[in-house]
């Protein structure tokens, strides 16, 4: 078996497996192959990368693994900011504007606010803090 990484005529990426190049040809030709964003037939092999198995006794490095001591220090923060805060959602100006003015019990909250909720919540004197990280669905 063989895995290719293949690119449509629009830039789209994917891997797919093959029992072996002439394979991959075979089913180009008969129009068998077609993008699996997209469904563009013209799909070209792209530039692929060998994968290289080092011996067992090298240590694989991961991309946690080579995270950077600030990557780390940010995972750490979102952690713990995910298992000690309320998650608001889309009601986080309201939360927070009803803790400021004694209308709810203050509590740690995490929510989503939009732009204009962020600059009437400043104006108002409302503490909060951008986080430094998207959702977890996005990534």
């Amino acid at each position: 078996m063989i895995r290719y990484t293949l690119q449509c005529n629009k830039g789209h990426q994917f891997d797919s497996w093959f029992s072996d190049s002439d394979s991959f040809e075979q089913l180009k030709k008969n129009g068998h192959i077609e993008c699996a964003i997209c469904s563009s037939k013209e799909v070209e092999k792209s530039l692929m990368i060998p994968s290289i198995n080092p011996g067992s006794d090298e240590k694989q490095k991961t991309l946690i693994s080579a995270q950077s001591d600030i990557e780390k220090e940010i995972r750490d923060l979102k952690h713990k900011i995910k298992t000690t805060a309320t998650d608001v959602g889309e009601n986080f100006s309201t939360e927070a504007r009803a803790m400021h003015y004694g209308e709810k019990e203050e509590k740690p909250i995490i929510g989503k606010a939009s732009l204009d909720e962020a600059k009437d919540l400043a104006e108002e004197g409302i503490p909060f803090i951008p986080l430094p990280w998207n959702d977890d669905k996005v990534n």
